[in-house]
């Protein structure tokens, strides 16, 4: 490979300087949020092995209904940072619009359905009793929180699009400290409140996601930060706009319902396989995220980079900074895996575990820790593809080669074998492996390069 060739996979300081100066907003709100479901999660773990596990079942429906959320404000964000890169910003409002109403009314109906049959979301996965009561004294509250969330994340991905960060930031720290604070008044019982346990959890959540949603709408009115809250554009839609943003956006989110839904079923398969040794994948699944702040900082920067660039029909420059944002992308990695692989046999000390969950949780977590460089690739090809509107392939990527690899996978074997939960997850996450080639040759074939504002 040649030098010349070499070079063009990094960037100078000025395009790290601006790729930064997005990414780091994202990572640092991402970082809050996800420290903070780390004290949840260790709060909540506390209380016993049990009571962590019947979180992290309770919550796979919610996973569900952000993930189609996620589907919708990605599609929405497409179209967004591509007008806005060709300085169509009245189009931005009518999308905006667009995406609360449908938000609106998605959220709806899981609220719906947890009023109606709560018991069934939590049979899903699990039918043991003591899992089962204790899911519904969680959704007693948690099934408030569904439009709230829906509502303030539309906001958040919408300003997002257009590269205001740093608001994100401020009201995310009010959000999680409320939380936490409630947390741990409400779970344990402090300054005279009842111990309430997982109730309380759900408690604080919701109180914390109605103030969040609180704080984006006074945003939203005061009109102090791009968007506004425009009721009558909340009703009279723009049909011509949304038409073709559904030609994204059905895609889109059918990816990620299908997402959602094979990895509930991959969950499903580890709950099968050690339904007890589910509170150290819960356990290792929040402990990531925190590495994985890089993943929301880097496909803020390609949206904004790579989906501007094609607004503005610089389509070279967009291929090559798609390169140099993956390559950069896996530096950082690098950086973070190094670091949880060495902390990993002390994050037991944080929750009450039995013996073999926390060597499972040792294990799990140096074994993502090494895959760390292949997730970043796999991330940023798909937020790549989706910035140039190319949702086929994103599918085909990412819920196609989940339901054909984990999926299958993990269900053939978590019935037909006796496999344990431990070589069962490592299995799962080495198929990533497979997936990162086939993300390259649909990042090589280069649909995703074109210009949708023009259409």
């Amino acid at each position: 490979m040649s030098k010349l060739h070499i070079k063009s996979f990094f960037g100078d300081k000025l395009f790290y300087k601006e790729v930064t100066a997005i990414a780091l907003p994202i990572m640092a709100q991402q970082f809050v949020t996800s420290f903070v479901n780390l004290i949840d999660n260790v709060m909540v773990g506390g209380v016993g092995q049990t009571a962590l596990t019947t979180v992290t079942v309770a919550n796979r429906f919610y996973m569900i209904a952000s993930s189609i959320m996620f589907g919708l404000c990605g599609a929405a964000g497409i179209y967004i940072a591509q007008n806005y890169g060709a300085g169509k910003n009245e189009r931005c409002q009518k999308i905006l619009n667009i995406n609360l109403s449908v938000g609106f009314l998605i959220m709806s109906l899981f609220t719906g359905v947890l009023f109606v049959a709560p018991e069934w979301t939590i049979h899903l996965f699990s039918r043991t009793p003591e899992i089962v009561d204790l899911g519904l004294e969680y959704i007693y509250y948690a099934k408030f929180t569904y439009i709230p969330y829906g509502i303030s994340f539309t906001c958040m991905m919408a300003m997002r699009a257009i590269g205001l960060n740093k608001i994100q930031l401020k009201v995310g720290t009010a959000t999680v400290l409320t939380n936490t604070v409630l947390n741990y008044i409400l779970i344990y019982g402090k300054l005279g409140a009842p111990a309430m346990g997982v109730k309380g959890a759900a408690l604080a959540t919701m109180i914390a996601r109605l103030l969040e949603m609180t704080i984006y709408l006074v945003l939203l009115i005061r009109q102090r930060h791009f968007y506004k809250l425009d009721l009558k554009g909340l009703i009279f839609l723009d049909w011509s706009l949304m038409k073709s943003m559904l030609a994204k956006a059905v895609p889109l989110t059918a990816n990620e319902l299908f997402f959602s839904i094979g990895t509930s079923l991959v969950f499903k398969s580890y709950m099968r396989a050690d339904e007890l040794l589910v509170a150290a994948i819960s356990v290792v699944d929040t402990v990531m995220n925190l590495a994985f702040i890089v993943f929301g900082g880097l496909s803020s920067a390609i949206a904004i980079f790579i989906g501007g660039k094609l607004g503005a029909n610089k389509l070279e420059e967009a291929k090559s900074d798609a390169k140099k944002i993956i390559v950069f992308g896996v530096m950082v990695s690098m950086v973070l895996g190094a670091a949880l692989f060495c902390i990993a046999p002390y994050i037991h000390h944080l929750y009450a575990l039995s013996d073999e969950a926390i060597h499972a949780l040792e294990v799990l977590i140096r074994i993502k820790s090494c895959l760390m460089p292949i997730y970043v690739v796999n991330v940023c090809t798909f937020y790549v593809l989706r910035a140039g509107g190319d949702t086929f392939s994103t599918m085909l990527i990412d819920s196609g080669f989940l339901w054909v690899g984990p999926v299958a996978v993990s269900t053939l074997l978590s019935i037909f074998t006796p496999i344990g939960v431990v070589p069962l997850y490592i299995t799962i996450e080495l198929l990533d492996l497979v997936k990162m080639f086939i993300a390259f040759w649909f990042l090589k074939r280069g649909r995703w390069v074109r210009n949708l504002a023009a259409d």
